[in-house]
């Protein structure tokens, strides 16, 4: 229920704002960034995706969505606290509008249509994971087709945000990687071009005016090769060269500020 989730936030925002105390007087760091969700746009974030309504399909994950944002955001808000911002959307970067497939799922801006149109309010960024769609697409590569939002066409997420939320509202890139070969015979890039992808993709996002934040997806591979392959450092212990390009990177950005 919406309003069991604001109180929960409220409690969490509270519990982590810099000045709770464990029973043994440790202090708990503070939180100031929060997300509200995970790829609500796909069917393991939110289900059902699609709901048929008098004879029409109507994108019922963006109306509880809505809900999961509104509740979030006013839970936070609540504590008072400076400094609190927080992201929605959270959306992965494909779905293909098709609520009769095996798989349901919403397009990115889509999605972020329908959630204008529920109601959705109070965020202060538009989360979103700009993943590539085939090895052979680097960080400034436009995908192929229609509905898809990488990283490469980063600004027509941007430019809609505009459009139905205002200019004030930042862009937050919460998930981001690429998965190494021969861990991922299928959709991983070798060592060295991970390396290079992330010093651009990196580039990309500090060149944008909008963009706030930029996470990487992971420091550690995940020792299932099914699953995700696009850590700093390999299964086995070995620091790839993205390991360094990552730590370059951010020497760099503690150069520029404090």
């Amino acid at each position: 229920r919406p309003n069991h989730l604001t109180v929960y936030l409220f409690e969490l925002a509270s519990r982590y704002s810099g000045t709770y105390r464990r029973p043994d007087g440790t202090p708990l760091p503070a939180v100031r960034l929060w997300t509200a969700w995970n790829e609500p746009n796909l069917q393991i974030g939110l289900i059902p995706q699609w709901r048929r309504v008098g004879g029409k399909w109507v994108i019922q994950s963006a109306l509880d969505y809505a809900r999961i944002c509104n509740a979030v955001v006013d839970g936070i808000r609540t504590t008072l606290l400076k400094g609190q911002r927080v992201a929605c959307g959270v959306t992965a970067a494909r779905g293909n509008n098709n609520p009769r497939g095996k798989k349901p799922s919403v397009s990115p801006l889509a999605f972020m249509r329908a959630t204008k149109t529920a109601g959705m309010r109070g965020f202060d960024a538009w989360a979103h994971h700009p993943y590539y769609g085939h090895r052979s697409e680097t960080p400034s590569t436009p995908p192929p087709g229609a509905g898809a939002v990488t990283l490469g066409n980063i600004d027509v997420l941007v430019n809609e945000v505009t459009r139905l939320y205002g200019r004030s509202k930042r862009v937050w890139i919460t998930e981001y990687g690429y998965q190494t070969s021969p861990e991922d015979h299928l959709f991983g890039v070798p060592w060295r071009s991970q390396a290079g992808y992330l010093r651009e993709a990196f580039a990309r996002a500090r060149a944008h005016p909008r963009i706030d934040v930029l996470l990487w997806f992971l420091l550690h591979d995940e020792s299932d090769p099914a699953r995700w392959q696009s850590g700093l450092v390999s299964a086995t212990g070995v620091r790839k060269p993205a390991f360094a390009a990552f730590r370059a990177v951010m020497r760099e950005l503690r150069g520029l500020a404090p």
